[in-house]
């Protein structure tokens, strides 16, 4: 009777313990942002999502928020926070909600929209630069793609010219599309 009687109160104080320290945030961890109090005409642009990458991530009008090694509900109050400090918001309820998509690509360099993106099959290398936006303004003709630690070079113009040259992208494949 005494087991049973530690293991319910052992089942009770897991189940009463705050989250685990590897529940928070660390880089490449994706989740979706959604602010709500206003109307939805003024939280359209906060409805996002973002990957965590170097630390931070990147929210519209207010810039970076650090995000490493924060929980869900501490990342909410420290965007909450900066919204209602740089007077975007008086009232401002951000929701975080973590996405897990263990098949992934990272788009990077000249992209508009840099980040981790979900792969998915047939997925090839220009689709994955449009996925990102497509390529910035001084973006160059170049894209590298890094596959298990052996990098190959791909010229826009050419996979323009001819498609078929279009390679198909890998889940864990490092694209970078080359600037100046």
């Amino acid at each position: 009777m005494k087991r049973f009687a530690f293991f319910l109160l052992s089942l009770l104080t897991i189940t009463l313990l705050p989250a685990r320290a590897d529940s928070v945030f660390c880089d490449g961890d994706v989740f979706e942002m959604r602010v709500s109090g206003p109307p939805d005409e003024f939280t359209r642009e906060y409805n996002l999502v973002l990957t965590v990458g170097g630390g931070a991530v990147t929210v519209p009008i207010i810039g970076r928020v650090k995000a490493a090694g924060m929980s869900g509900s501490e990342l909410a109050t420290a965007i909450e926070t900066r919204l209602k400090q740089a007077k975007i918001f008086t009232v401002a309820n951000v929701n975080i909600t973590v996405k897990e998509n263990p098949r992934t690509m990272i788009v990077a360099g000249s992209v508009r929209l840099p980040g981790k993106y979900p792969w998915s099959t047939n997925l090839t290398l220009m689709a994955a630069i449009g996925a990102a936006g497509g390529p910035a303004e001084f973006a160059t003709d170049g894209i590298r793609v890094i596959r298990a630690g052996k990098a190959e070079r791909h010229s826009t113009k050419e996979i323009r010219k001819n498609p078929s040259l279009d390679p198909k992208v890998q889940p864990g494949d490092f694209i970078e599309q080359e600037g100046k």
